[in-house]
């Protein structure tokens, strides 16, 4: 018993510093919403059970994701933001995954907003804030500080400006996709024209991203120019957004120079380009190439895991494995209850193909029923290998 007392106390010595964050942020929620009556809570639970296979091998898992967003409006020109993601795991992917834990307790925030509440062999409980922050906007001004997304890019599938917020467009159950602990200043001299300024935290220039953005209008075109530091290198790029007729065309480039080597390397190209286009029958299509300058034509496993929706290496430095790689997706409404899509995409040269057809289902207004499946393939021999399915059946209610 007193062993058992002794483990207890470690385990909260070592949480120390999650509950005195968790304590923080439920204070100041309490006490800004509890100031002012004009409140926003909206959120949504989900049922994900999945099924993953390759050859005899079965692994299922079991998903409850619940998400809190509260927002209050303290005034007319400051608001506090607080949303929570919770998630309820069972099933032979905790039976079997060791790992699992640790991988689900990652913040990489200057503070650890991530807590495991329950772990045993056949239940993981985390729950993580993934947004909090202040803003503040008046007349031409906008401050925001705290976790929050600052999204400089412009593709579907690959966002080459994203220098803060890269994420995998495998991971389709993440719709609000990551948060930075940042400050961010933005100042509008137009209607189609601002400067931009963000800064995610470090402890050094190496282990921060530091960078500005021009957003303009020119040519019936919307542009954007940054710079940045991007951990040890330098960046610099930019992007648009426009039609070619009927049909919208997209692109983003950066290219990063190390800093510690400006002599002696040509540096990283990370560049994408998408055009897509509304048929009259409701069909919806979208093409993207991406260019990484520093990918490879030989299979490499670590690398692969690029591809991966909880891949720790995804940057915007290096958002695919292969030098070339290609997505297409098509969306199709059927009716205003259901609509089907299928996304694949194909990595040149190492011959990586992937395919994600998903359909969705309204029930009602709040409620939604969705299924999805992944397949990832790989050429050997002239043929295709299967390297692995996975099958997601996602009941949704939101509030």
């Amino acid at each position: 018993m007193v062993k058992y007392y002794q483990t207890l106390l470690n385990k909260l010595y070592k949480m120390r510093k999650s509950v005195f964050v968790l304590g923080l942020f439920s204070f100041l929620s309490f006490f800004s919403f509890s100031q002012n009556d004009q409140l926003d809570v909206n959120g949504y639970i989900k049922y994900l059970p999945s099924i993953s296979f390759s050859g005899n091998d079965n692994l299922t898992t079991n998903l409850i994701h619940n998400r809190i967003n509260v927002k209050s409006y303290l005034n007319d020109y400051t608001t506090v933001k607080i949303d929570f993601r919770n998630r309820i795991f069972f099933g032979d992917v905790v039976d079997r995954d060791p790992n699992l834990s640790e991988m689900l307790d990652i913040d990489n925030g200057e503070l650890d907003m991530s807590f495991i509440i329950i772990e045993d062999n056949s239940l993981i409980v985390h729950s993580i804030i993934d947004r909090a922050y202040i803003d503040y906007a008046k007349d031409k001004w906008e401050i925001r500080l705290g976790r929050q997304r600052i999204n400089w890019g412009i593709n579907l599938a690959w966002n080459s400006n994203d220098l803060f917020n890269a994420y995998s467009f495998v991971d389709f159950d993440y719709e609000e996709r990551p948060g930075t602990d940042a400050v961010r200043f933005q100042y509008y001299t137009g209607d189609f024209a601002s400067f931009d300024f963000a800064c995610k935290f470090g402890e050094n220039a190496d282990d921060m991203v530091l960078g500005g953005m021009y957003k303009f209008n020119k040519w019936k075109y919307d542009l954007q120019l940054l710079v940045a530091n991007y951990y040890t290198d330098y960046a610099i790029g930019g992007g648009w957004a426009g039609n070619l007729k009927d049909a919208g065309f997209k692109g983003e480039a950066t290219y990063f120079r190390s800093k510690k080597n400006m002599k002696d390397t040509t540096g990283v190209i990370s560049a994408s380009s998408s055009v897509d286009y509304s048929f009259k029958n409701g069909i919806y299509l979208n093409g993207s190439v991406l260019y990484n300058s520093n990918g490879s034509d030989e299979f490499d496993n670590e690398m692969v895991q690029l591809m991966s929706a909880s891949s720790e290496h995804l940057t915007a430095k290096s958002l695919m494995p292969t030098k070339y790689s290609y997505f297409v997706q098509a969306n199709k409404m059927f009716n205003p209850m259901i609509s089907a899509s299928m996304a694949v995409i194909y990595g040149q040269g190492m011959d990586i193909l992937f395919f994600m057809p998903s359909v969705s289902y309204s029930i009602k207004e709040n409620w939604d029923l969705n299924l999805t499946s992944q397949s990832f393939f790989l050429k050997s021999d002239n043929e295709f290998d299967n390297l692995g399915n996975s099958i997601f059946c996602r009941l949704r209610w939101s509030f």
